[in-house]
């Protein structure tokens, strides 16, 4: 019975981290940001790009701009992977203004796993979250798009007809 647990264990494990596909494709070419995201029965475009600045533990992140938005950040501290934030001025989520949602299922397309100051950072990225709850049965959210950001900087914009704004993070 022991056994039988254990390896039931580590299959669920194993059926979890499949479903999280990363590929590194040095000759990805993607000039500028645009995800698709569909939350609920509302679909939103991310244009903009920013980082955390930290070489050694690197974090993109792909959203909207405004007072409430849901992100796709990339971590690329060791491994890359890819989580969901959702943020807003108001505490709206359990008295916080920040959730971080686990995915269902990704595949993220990276041009490299290592940058610093200065490097492009291209992909593609598309998925699904796991259920969210609320007060109805819960939701999910969906997203696909392609990415490039400049480590260092804020590139932002809000429609797809404007241009960026490139501006030194700092």
């Amino acid at each position: 019975m022991k056994k039988t647990l254990q390896i039931l264990i580590l299959l669920i494990f194993g059926l979890n981290l499949s479903a999280q596909n990363v590929k590194i494709n040095s000759k990805i070419q993607v000039d500028s940001t645009e995800l698709d995201i569909t939350q609920s029965d509302f679909k939103f475009y991310g244009y903009s790009t920013f980082d955390n600045k930290k070489t050694d533990s690197l974090i993109v992140s792909i959203s909207s701009i405004g007072t409430s938005s849901t992100a796709i950040r990339i971590d690329l501290t060791k491994k890359p992977r890819a989580f969901i934030t959702l943020s807003s001025d108001v505490p709206e989520y359990d008295g916080k203004h920040i959730l971080d949602i686990e995915f269902e299922f990704y595949d993220l397309e990276l041009n490299a796993t290592e940058f610093k100051i200065g490097d492009r950072i291209m992909g593609k990225i598309k998925g699904k979250s796991k259920i969210i709850p609320n007060n109805s049965d819960g939701y999910q959210i969906e997203f696909k798009g392609e990415f490039s950001h400049i480590i260092g900087k804020l590139i932002m914009k809000n429609t797809a007809e404007q241009s960026y704004r490139i501006i030194q993070n700092e």
